[in-house]
């Protein structure tokens, strides 16, 4: 055989080969198309997964993001603020009123504590629960007595919370202060020795659970 015809021969062979070769790799590569929904159902089976394991555990009750505690402190708080509210309307508002800042979330459950005994006598509407456990007066939704009367637990917490948060802000931040609560930024019209009484024991429960 003709050395030309045979070389030919050898490299029609070896084209062919590398043909072959080369189809069988792209078979095997899925295109970026492919690998989208490779990662797509992953991360969906992923996720699953982690819902289903969150489920059974109970660990999360709703869809409200619960209080993480880092410092000894917090726990403090956490474990003083539960054992009062134990027993009261405002024990479910604890995990909200925890979010807050700890001289803030003090001063809401010492409040609410001596104005509503902790949301046992607190205004109504309608014949339901306003949520106001701390003799809030403002203009939202009143009652016939000047009560506000919230949605929600939480955003009676929200309210007092920011309004409690301003006060402290402006150095108003001791329960001798704090009466401002009472009777506005002017004590003098109230009877003294209702003042007194509602500072002393505004001041015993917050420092019950501040600490």
């Amino acid at each position: 055989m003709d050395i030309k015809v045979f070389s030919n021969r050898v490299k029609k062979l070896i084209k062919r080969k590398v043909r072959k070769t080369k189809k069988r790799i792209i078979k095997l590569e899925p295109d970026s198309h492919s690998m989208r929904k490779i990662f797509l159902l992953f991360m969906i089976l992923f996720f699953a997964v982690c819902d289903l394991a969150i489920w059974r555990s109970g660990s999360i009750p709703n869809s409200d993001p619960v209080l993480v505690i880092n410092t000894g402190a917090d726990m403090e708080l956490e474990k003083n603020a539960r054992e009062l509210a134990s027993g009261h309307p405002i024990e479910s508002m604890i995990p909200y009123i925890l979010r807050k800042d700890r001289k803030v979330a003090s001063y809401l459950l010492a409040i609410a504590k001596k104005e509503s005994n902790l949301g046992m006598y607190s205004p109504q509407k309608d014949g339901r629960d306003c949520f106001n456990y701390w003799g809030y007066r403002g203009q939202y939704n009143k009652t016939d007595s000047g009560y506000s009367c919230f949605d929600s637990r939480r955003q009676a917490v929200n309210v007092i919370s920011k309004r409690v948060g301003t006060l402290i802000a402006q150095n108003i931040d001791t329960p001798q202060e704090m009466a401002v609560w009472k009777c506005g930024y002017d004590c003098s019209w109230d009877d003294q020795a209702n003042v007194r009484k509602w500072v002393e024991d505004v001041g015993y429960y917050y420092e019950k659970i501040y600490q």
